[in-house]
């Protein structure tokens, strides 16, 4: 069969199973053939938007519910001129030479765009966009800004890319806080992050790192309050917050301990009553700890094997 009867095929295929018209599915296969491999510039995709013609889509409702579209060659397929907009919004730091590359494009529904670690869900139903989990292929957004990855993923970060979440979100939190020292206590966002910190074993790290960017250090306490009432205040809140933090992670530690069934690499039992905060919670001890990628423990599989395998990880 010759390309052009395979390109045909593929089009007459997709026009079944979808019941669009065929002339669409070729422009929009066409395009998507056309697309470079290295990607496109966000300043093409504006000249896109600005330039290109409205298009006439059938959506299978209401047009007037629907929003304004029009065909982006780069993209292979048709994008709501608001959604575009949003994205270009978000990579504003980045600016009009950022580079994009389409991960997955499902016509009139959605499409995935990556820039550099970043990716992009793009809604085609309607004018928004919005920021994905960097692991490939996640379809989770983020928790908050300053978190790269969804709750399941954050255990996959590094150390310092853990800490450098927590203090980004902490110090803007603490902005949005202003004096009011309660809402600084018992946030979701720092439960993910302790919790991201007990599988990877960085719970010390991350935990100080989290109480001195969303309320002060020890050392500059004394310099941040004129009477010594506001300065115990804030005291006790440390404290009640470490406190808080550490029962969570033991928490998650337990519940990992559950997860995993035994340590990834001896086969040995879990010692429930000796928590190490400096040993991941997939291992027993610190001398079992090994270089390794750490799994996201959420998608560890409920079934176990019978007997540990001590050179394997656990199918997460």
């Amino acid at each position: 069969m010759t390309r052009d009867k395979k390109r045909k095929a593929a089009i007459r295929e997709t026009r079944v199973q979808t019941g669009r018209r065929y002339t669409r599915v070729a422009r929009e296969m066409t395009a998507a053939a056309e697309r470079e491999p290295n990607g496109f510039l966000l300043s093409q995709l504006l000249t896109e938007c600005a330039t290109v013609a409205p298009a006439d889509v059938d959506w299978g409702y209401d047009s007037e519910l629907a929003p304004e579209v029009f065909f982006s060659r780069l993209l292979g397929g048709a994008v709501p001129y608001g959604t575009v907009l949003e994205l270009a919004g978000s990579l504003a730091q980045e600016g009009r030479s950022a580079r994009l590359t389409v991960e997955s494009m499902s016509p009139l529904e959605e499409a995935v765009v990556v820039c550099g670690n970043r990716r992009f869900q793009l809604i085609l139903t309607q004018d928004m966009a919005r920021e994905l989990c960097q692991t490939p292929a996640c379809r989770s957004g983020q928790p908050g800004w300053a978190f790269l990855h969804c709750s399941s993923h954050l255990p996959d970060c590094s150390d310092d890319a853990l800490v450098s979440m927590t203090e980004d979100w902490a110090y803007s939190f603490k902005t949005d806080a202003g004096r009011d020292v309660d809402r600084l206590e018992g946030s979701t966002e720092a439960d993910l992050l302790i919790r991201a910190a007990t599988a990877n074993g960085t719970y010390e790290r991350v935990s100080k790192a989290l109480l001195d960017s969303l309320f002060v250090a020890p050392e500059a306490l004394d310099d941040m309050f004129w009477s010594d009432e506001e300065t115990l205040a804030m005291q006790h809140a440390i404290e009640r917050e470490r406190l808080r933090l550490y029962n969570v992670a033991r928490t998650e530690a337990r519940r990992l301990w559950k997860v995993f069934g035994a340590c990834v690499s001896c086969g040995g039992p879990f010692n429930a009553y000796g928590w190490d905060p400096s040993v991941p919670s997939r291992f027993c001890s610190a001398k079992c700890v090994r270089p390794a990628p750490c799994p996201s423990p959420d998608s560890a599989t409920a079934e176990r094997p019978a007997s540990p395998r001590p050179a394997e990880e656990p199918a997460l």
